[in-house]
């Protein structure tokens, strides 16, 4: 039998009438709150004031949380934000009814731009003219101050990124292909949702786990299968009318899933009937409905662990060595080693927009080039030399 985990778990973490906790907004705020106290050690063993943390924290806190937005809605969802202008910015929904969501949506490359532009509008000073028209960009602190302070962010943007990424992993989102292997996660939630949504007025609820395969007809030895309980509501007593229900409108729902999904979680013979079990439990009915779910890579959790590791090294480099780098050098090897990881897990990822599907590479992959070049640049860019202090003061 495969080893697999059949991941059921629901986004939201508490949930009172439109109140509405998820544990990706959670975990993303653990990524914030988390790096504060590093930021104040680095700036503290800099010899920089805890005022001077504080100012560029703001800065930075608030351009990686538009910019994550702006990001992911410019290049993953504008199709759909450019009719839902109030909701690109407003955790909420409006539609089918009102509803605190919180934020769902964040894009790796739009916090990257987000921590550039935040750390040249806190090394910039920006003047405006109108005669003649023009906008002059004067340094209000020295020159080498971009850098080391880029340097210092990338350290807790890697943490950061650990944290969304498990984020992602419990929204069942950014999901992996297929892995043709004995291993992988299942993931069922859209499936559980879809059922109870378009079968509400039959379904009281629903839970899928792993079945046995014994009396289950093989068919890929790397599928794993899984069992759906279903409670019927109490007021649907007729037998009759709920075998039916099974083998007629959950079958051709399981084999719509199966067929016409773009990323399928199960898979359901076509032609067969229905492998089921139908019994009464308490006030109603209940079937345990077998069928077979496709095991995935986890690929939310390959990134969130390479940035774990991303963080560690990164931060013991610079513990050990940061004083003497030059600056740039930890800017430029993050962004070589994240986006070159972002390119590479690509391959093992569902595409996360439809037309992304006839690209040659997809959007998260072309748009960790630059990133991975910009890195490069910085790496291999000529540094100049330190003077000897003897030198200086002669």
């Amino acid at each position: 039998m495969p080893s697999t985990i059949v991941w059921n778990i629901a986004p939201e973490l508490f949930t009172k009438g439109f109140l509405n906790l998820r544990w990706y907004n959670l975990l993303f705020a653990t990524g914030v709150l988390g790096g504060i106290p590093i930021w104040y050690h680095m700036f503290a063993k800099a010899g920089k004031t805890r005022e001077e943390a504080d100012k560029i924290k703001g800065y930075v806190v608030l351009s990686v949380l538009v910019g994550a937005r702006l990001g992911h809605v410019i290049f993953y969802e504008w199709h759909y934000y450019q009719d839902h202008l109030l909701e690109i910015f407003l955790p909420v929904v409006f539609s089918p009814k009102f509803k605190i969501t919180g934020f769902s949506g964040l894009a790796s490359h739009g916090a990257a731009i987000g921590i550039v532009l935040a750390v040249f509008l806190y090394v910039k000073r920006i003047t405006l003219s109108l005669f003649p028209p023009c906008i002059r960009f004067k340094n209000r602190r020295s020159a080498g101050e971009f850098l080391w302070l880029a340097d210092h962010i990338v350290i807790l943007a890697a943490l950061g990124g650990a944290m969304i990424r498990i984020g992602n992993f419990m929204n069942s989102e950014i999901i992996g292909k297929p892995t043709g292997s004995n291993y992988g996660v299942v993931f069922v939630r859209e499936l559980h949702d879809d059922l109870r949504k378009k079968h509400d007025s039959t379904i009281e609820s629903v839970v899928i786990s792993k079945a046995s395969s014994t009396n289950m007809p093989p068919i890929k030895a790397n599928y794993q299968p899984i069992k759906l309980t279903i409670s019927f509501k109490e007021t649907l007593q007729d037998e009759k009318m709920i075998k039916n229900f099974l083998a007629q409108s959950l079958k051709n729902h399981l084999v719509q899933e199966a067929y016409f999904n773009s990323s399928p979680k199960i898979y359901e013979t076509y032609g067969t009937p229905l492998s089921y079990t139908l019994h009464k439990k308490d006030q109603g009915y209940q079937a345990d409905v077998y069928t077979w779910g496709i095991p995935r890579h986890p690929a939310q959790l390959y990134e969130s662990f390479s940035c774990i590791l991303i963080f560690i090294t990164l931060f013991l480099w610079w513990k050990r060595k940061g004083q003497t780098l030059a600056p740039g050098r930890i800017f430029g090897t993050f962004m070589i080693i994240l986006f070159s990881l972002r390119f590479f897990y690509e391959f093992y990822k569902e595409n996360q927009v439809e037309f992304e599907n006839n690209m040659s590479l997809n959007m998260g992959q072309w748009l960790s080039l630059p990133w991975a070049i910009v890195g490069l640049f910085l790496i291999l860019r000529r540094h100049p030399k330190t003077v000897p202090q003897k030198m200086q003061n002669k």
